[in-house]
């Protein structure tokens, strides 16, 4: 580009320069000749750049990787989480090793460096340029001069004030860093509560389903001697089909609970990278008592630590839209070298002030749009907490109730098996009926197969409380992962 001291005219490429005569043409046009040429290689140069991708040509790319989806052999590669080691090691392991928990964590690391990066605008700012190329000079009674070669210059600056922008920023940058931090940490107690789940739910399943395969078996052989009777006329035919009946119905259960076992090892296999088979009553993570102390410490839950920290994102967002209208200053010195020799080099030290006396109405639209979001966080901020508080009061309800209700099952299947027991030895004396003893033996196998449901529940509802309060990370030790 060639500058023109005298009009500040513009020369770019593409562009004739004015004819000058023949006696002119002499060494400095053949510099300007060699700078125009030194130009034009520049930005051709620049031109033969990689092309950006047109959106057809992208779309077909992004098809292209899903279609390939090379994630899932890295999925099938992942190492199977370690059993043995107990419950607990496990829960944190299958953490750990979700892709969803380790992006979670690289947006936590991305969120913290922003930090820096919204505080250097307060520190010292220092750039340098350089310029190849000519510059004309015309007007007035000598001729046309035309200079080429090379200038360089360095600026410092330094803000001094900007209405609390800059600060808004920085404490922005912190408060998104801090929400990045409460929603990894809100992802691993969601990850761990579904990790323990299906954990919980293999375990139940799988042994509700052994229960009622031994009872049935117990109930199949009972009615087999019942038919030997019933052919001698010692048992009524009718109560022998009342009593296949009942049998039938217990053994259509089979395929539901199934089902529900075979969706629950899917739901293991995924988040433990290995077959959900039989993994055993998990130990309890907390007690009753426990659980109780972290619900009263609900504030400390991450989902509220992330939406209070959206809030002040919120709030200091008003703040930078309201800075806008100030004026911004700050001290400048720069120091720039000729481009012709034995010229002198230029400095500039002094305070610069900016202010923007219009802008077509985007500062205010800005700052109403800055209000209403923050507006919109506090009343989200209030919803949670209130959400939260209600799903505590609910579970630790349910868990008072389950409680309550295991002595009273432990009772009634001791009741039911002394029951069944009587009525069996007593059929044969004609003091019981064949119907009272499978109605007993019924009623046994509902009562052993609703405490082991009871028994799952009562962890699943721990866990979550836990999990929304925080409190399962803490004790897996997730939540200290990016302390520094």
């Amino acid at each position: 580009m060639i500058g023109n001291r005298g009009n500040h005219l513009h020369m770019s490429r593409g562009m004739v320069l004015p004819s000058q005569p023949r006696a002119e043409k002499g060494p400095r046009w053949s510099q300007l000749r060699r700078g125009l040429s030194l130009s034009a290689l520049a930005l051709a140069l620049s031109a033969c750049g990689e092309a950006p991708v047109e959106m057809e040509e992208m779309a077909s790319e992004i098809t292209t990787a899903l279609e390939t989806a090379p994630r899932s052999e890295a999925a099938e590669d992942r190492t199977a989480v370690d059993l043995s080691a107990g419950f607990e090691p496990a829960l944190r392991a299958a953490v750990e090793a979700n892709e969803g928990y380790r992006a979670a964590l690289r947006l936590e690391e991305e969120a913290t460096s922003r930090i820096g990066v919204a505080a250097s605008v307060r520190r010292p700012q220092i750039s340098g340029n350089a310029n190849l190329g000519g510059i004309r000079e015309t007007g007035g009674t000598q001729p046309d001069d035309t200079t080429t070669g090379v200038s360089a210059g360095l600026n410092v600056s330094q803000l001094i004030y900007d209405a609390g922008a800059s600060t808004a920023a920085v404490n922005s940058a912190t408060a998104e860093a801090l929400a990045a931090r409460a929603e990894r940490e809100a992802r691993g107690n969601d990850l761990a509560l579904e990790a323990a789940r299906a954990w919980i739910d293999v375990w139940q399943f799988e042994a509700r389903l052994g229960l009622l395969r031994r009872r049935t078996a117990e109930m199949h052989s009972l009615i087999v001697q019942m038919e030997r009777m019933a052919a001698n006329g010692m048992v009524d035919r009718a109560a022998m089909d009342s009593a296949r009946r009942q049998v039938v119905a217990i053994t259509l259960e089979e395929t539901r609970l199934q089902s529900q076992r075979d969706a629950a090892r899917v739901r293991f296999e995924r988040l433990f990278n290995r077959a959900g088979g039989d993994v055993g009553q998990p130990e309890a993570l907390l007690s009753m008592a426990q659980a109780e102390a972290a619900a009263e410490a609900w504030q400390n839950a991450p989902g509220l630590q992330r939406t209070a920290a959206q809030m002040v994102v919120a709030q200091n967002a008003v703040t930078q839209a309201r800075a806008a209208f100030r004026p911004t200053a700050r001290l400048q010195a720069g120091v720039r070298s000729p481009m012709e020799d034995g010229e002198s080099t230029d400095t500039t030290v002094g305070l610069m002030v900016e202010y923007k006396f219009g802008d077509g109405g985007r500062r205010r639209a800005e700052q109403a749009s800055a209000e209403a979001r923050a507006e919109a966080a506090e009343e989200q901020l209030t919803e949670a907490q209130r959400t939260l508080q209600a799903e505590l009061a609910a579970a630790l309800t349910q868990l008072r109730s389950i409680e309550q209700s295991m002595p009273l099952v432990a009772e009634q299947i001791r009741l039911s098996a002394s029951e069944a027991q009587t009525s069996r030895s007593q059929i044969t004396t004609g003091q019981s009926n064949l119907r009272q003893l499978v109605d007993a033996e019924i009623e046994n196998y509902r009562a052993q197969d609703r405490q082991i449901a009871m028994r799952a529940e009562r962890q699943i509802l721990l866990i979550t409380i836990a999990s929304r309060t925080g409190e399962l990370a803490r004790r897996l030790g997730l939540s200290a992962e990016m302390a520094r």
